[in-house]
């Protein structure tokens, strides 16, 4: 009776042994995983984002868009979120693409949409891409850009749509500045006057008319050469693939 009586003491030893053992195990572990995340956390709370890629946009305003989910001040999630698309861009980027150069530090490269014209509304420079989207505006006029004239604008606010009052004048312009770009040549102005689309060199004008625009331009950079230095219209209103029709009309001056 005494044997088994110590025998089972010796049990519920036993048992009080694993239990004290696995309870210690397991809250070790729970207190490795807090320490874990507790490091991670810290470690990978974001310190700066760096933006590059900006040529009109402000790389604040970048900023101050990602950091309008409070979670993004961790880069684990703010490289998730972007890797899997879950954001909606800015309306005048084109894309984005965000990378971790330290586990604090988030580096964010952008694509703005591509500018492809300006017109002057009163005394401010309106830039707009090829769906007429106005992307900047501002009171200095930027050379690599095509100044348009001959366009009426009835309203131009930022980062919405032009609204012109010939959306078919609109649509030979952006044709025009796709060209042009394709080309690479750089008219200093491009105005659309007496129902012809004309592209401004210094002292030459090239009328263009308005049909076949890449035939056309695809001629020019040779003639445009030829007649460096020179003045006058270059009429190309009638030109085609089958008969060619150019001719160069010198001003008074230049005659």
């Amino acid at each position: 009776m005494q044997e088994d009586t110590n025998g089972k003491k010796k049990k519920r030893r036993r048992k009080k042994s694993k239990f004290g053992y696995y309870l210690y195990a397991i809250t070790v572990l729970l207190l490795t995983i807090i320490n874990i995340t507790l490091a991670t956390l810290l470690l990978t709370k974001v310190q700066g984002i760096e933006v590059k890629g900006t040529k009109y946009s402000q790389e604040s305003d970048i900023v101050t868009w990602i950091e309008e989910d409070p979670m993004t001040n961790n880069s684990l999630y703010t490289l998730w979120k972007f890797k899997l698309g879950h954001y909606t861009l800015p309306v005048y980027l084109e894309d984005v693409e965000v990378s971790l150069t330290a586990p604090w530090k988030v580096k964010v490269k952008v694509r703005e949409k591509q500018m492809i014209g300006c017109i002057l509304v009163g005394n401010s420079y309106v830039y707009f891409d090829a769906e007429g989207l106005v992307l900047k505006k501002g009171s200095e006029y930027d050379t690599e850009i095509p100044l348009i004239e001959g366009l009426t604008v009835k309203d131009s606010k930022l980062f919405e749509y032009l609204k012109v009052e010939n959306k078919k004048v609109f649509s030979y312009i952006v044709k025009v500045t796709e060209e042009i770009a394709e080309a690479d040549i750089s008219p200093d102005r491009l105005v659309w006057e007496n129902d012809s689309m004309n592209l401004y060199f210094e002292q030459i004008c090239v009328k263009l008319g308005k049909t076949n625009f890449a035939e056309k331009i695809l001629q020019l950079p040779p003639i445009l050469t030829k007649l460096e230095g020179k003045q006058g219209t270059l009429q190309m209103e009638h030109y085609t693939e089958d008969s060619k029709n150019i001719s160069f009309e010198k001003s008074d001056e230049e005659s």
